[in-house]
């Protein structure tokens, strides 16, 4: 039986099955319903798995539990038997190990989870938002002379960030002039495979 992805449309866990398309993954979802009891689909509550209620979570066909995106996506990676995978001896591993943990702290936990966190003032929020071009200009440059994160390759660090992208100008943490950026967002939000996961994820939060 495949692995299990908790869901909720358009949080974070969309990064892992973004990840899990490009890789050829096969995993099942369960849907949160409900952001406050974070009831599922399937019945209970997200909470009795995993008793902070958040997503990315997954639990392996092991019976083993995965939280956090950043890990959900390093074992999506690790099953996948397509370019979306990097060995461990790989040199490109440790730079994606890298690309994800900054997605993972200095994008999404520093800007867009305090940007989305209803009691911050609009003054923490700026505050917050004046941080995030420093992040930009070094994404630019390293996108300078890469199609992707890692090369020519699409990866997790990839999916991650494509995720990211997905919510800057919501957010309001996406400023002009970052060519480089702006070529990879436009990119990788061509890419079939993730049109159709986005494509589904508003057809599921629509229902």
């Amino acid at each position: 039986m495949p692995a299990l992805l908790y869901h909720r449309p358009f949080n974070c866990s969309l990064a892992v099955l973004i990840g899990a398309a490009e890789a050829g993954v096969e995993i099942n979802t369960d849907l949160v319903v409900d952001t406050k009891s974070k009831a599922l689909e399937s019945g209970g509550s997200l909470m009795a798995i995993n008793p902070l209620g958040q997503v990315s979570t997954m639990q392996l066909e092991n019976g083993e539990l995965l939280t956090e995106t950043s890990a959900c996506l390093i074992w999506v990676q690790s099953q996948s038997t397509t370019s979306f995978h990097v060995s461990h001896d790989d040199p490109r591993y440790f730079q994606m190990l890298r690309w994800l943990g900054f997605v993972a702290t200095e994008l999404h936990k520093q800007a867009l989870r305090i940007i989305y966190y209803s009691e911050a003032t609009d003054k923490v929020k700026d505050n917050f938002r004046s941080l995030v071009p420093a992040r930009l200009a070094l994404l630019d440059n390293h996108l300078e002379s890469r199609d992707y994160m890692l090369g020519q390759d699409f990866t997790a660090a990839d999916a991650y960030l494509t995720w990211f992208l997905l919510h800057a100008e919501r957010a309001k943490v996406w400023y002009p002039g970052y060519a480089n950026l702006e070529a990879y967002r436009d990119r990788v939000m061509a890419r079939p495979v993730v049109a159709r996961v986005i494509d589904a994820d508003r057809a599921a939060m629509a229902q």
